[in-house]
């Protein structure tokens, strides 16, 4: 293997983390939930949980509350009951490990300014959405002291019946700076055992 196609097997073997980024923990679309579930009660296998003392829908494709075609099923986080449900889910998390939580949150898309209020492990955020915002993509980093369950939840607040919409929950696992930096250091020392072959051979 000559000088360059060291440094391109090289290049390529450092790419794939870096361009991978992150481990999957946990992921749910909501893809297979039918649509039109009015104050959705999650089966037990996906994790997922409400709080009683409040409700979420499921609508999306192939129902008649498709408020933004083209993107599966979908959760409304203000259900049919006059009252917004806390829905929550747990992940087994590493201690001392960065974690990252993505979801997509839209507008109600039925006239209204909602606000949701957002929880992963301690670190929270709030987010407000006009009406007509499309779905976009949001990020959370944890990184929990301990080994043990976590949970993330959201909670649209208000209750009228017309929430902001969820969609394209993951929680992923971030490597450390310091792996980074072995590989780096392993593409360095690479080009100069190849640069080194390279000068005994011109002798």
């Amino acid at each position: 293997m000559n000088f360059k196609q060291l440094v391109v097997t090289a290049a390529l073997a450092l790419g794939s983390p870096l361009t991978q980024g992150a481990a999957p923990i946990f992921s749910d679309n909501f893809d297979s939930y039918p649509a039109d579930q009015l104050n959705w009660t999650p089966p037990t296998s996906s994790g997922w949980t409400v709080s009683s003392n409040g409700t979420v829908d499921i609508h999306g494709i192939g129902g008649i509350y498709d408020f933004i075609p083209g993107n599966g099923s979908y959760v409304d986080l203000d259900g049919s009951s006059s009252s917004s449900g806390l829905l929550s889910h747990n992940v087994n998390l590493a201690g001392d490990t960065n974690y990252v939580l993505s979801f997509d949150l839209a507008g109600s898309h039925r006239g209204s300014v909602e606000t949701v209020n957002v929880n992963f492990g301690s670190t929270t955020a709030s987010y407000s959405l006009n009406s007509a915002d499309p779905f976009s993509t949001f990020k959370l980093n944890f990184a929990p002291s301990s080994d043990g369950p976590y949970s993330f939840s959201y909670q649209n607040m208000g209750g009228d019946n017309v929430g902001a919409l969820l969609d394209n929950v993951s929680v992923l696992a971030v490597p450390e700076s310091e792996t980074y930096a072995m590989l780096l250091a392993g593409l360095g020392f690479t080009v100069f055992i190849a640069r080194r072959k390279k000068r005994v051979s011109s002798l």
